[in-house]
């Protein structure tokens, strides 16, 4: 049709800026999805890329170049290609908070999101959350120590090493002697001995 032109061709002025204020609010993260949903075309991403003003991640995943990294940068990015639906949680959760020393090998995130890991580099726990049960750290979201401890008394770390995570959660005024005691009722046995345990051991 003579005189048309395509209206998406160039987003506007105020796709850019909505996608930059969703960016800051995910430590300078976006995805695919979240552009195109702000009026975004593919040309309009790869002319991003050219141009050097974002970069690809991952797949799917970009960044603003000019945002400042932080030591949390893993946490970060993953959170931000769940676009929201994932917080940091079991050992992962633990070493953000100083608990213990389990080193883990994989950035634990729990999720509703049906969607795959996107790399080996996750593992990715099933389950929806209470807005209790976690807290946010700078730009992502984090399983409180209490939560944190409760999900590490299920799983399958070793009894020394919880006994750590909750006397370090004790020792710093961030787990509640008495409200973990408490969540142990209507849990399997097993649970709740490793955390009776536990806290028959902290000081």
């Amino acid at each position: 049709m003579a005189g048309w032109t395509d209206p998406r061709r160039e987003p506007t002025p105020e796709a850019g800026a909505d996608l930059r204020r969703l960016a800051l609010r995910q430590a300078g993260y976006f995805t695919t999805r979240q552009a195109q949903r702000l009026g975004l075309t593919a040309e309009d991403i790869g002319s991003r890329l050219s141009e050097g003003a974002w970069l690809r991640i991952e797949r799917d995943l970009f960044r603003l170049a000019a945002f400042p990294r932080s030591d949390l940068e893993e946490y970060a990015k993953w959170c931000a290609w769940f676009e929201g639906a994932a917080v940091v949680s079991h050992q992962s959760a633990a070493e953000l908070h100083g608990l213990g020393h389990l080193h883990p090998s994989f950035v634990h995130l729990s999720t509703q999101a049906p969607a795959p890991a996107p790399t080996r580099r996750l593992a990715l726990h099933r389950r929806e959350l209470r807005a209790e049960d976690y807290e946010l750290v700078g730009t992502f979201g984090v399983t409180t120590p209490l939560c944190t401890a409760l999900d590490l008394a299920s799983g399958g770390i070793a009894q020394d090493l919880f006994d750590e995570v909750v006397s370090d959660g004790i020792a710093i005024g961030r787990i509640d002697r008495e409200k973990l005691r408490a969540e142990c009722i209507g849990r399997p046995q097993q649970v709740a001995e490793r955390i009776e345990h536990a806290l028959d051991g902290a000081t």
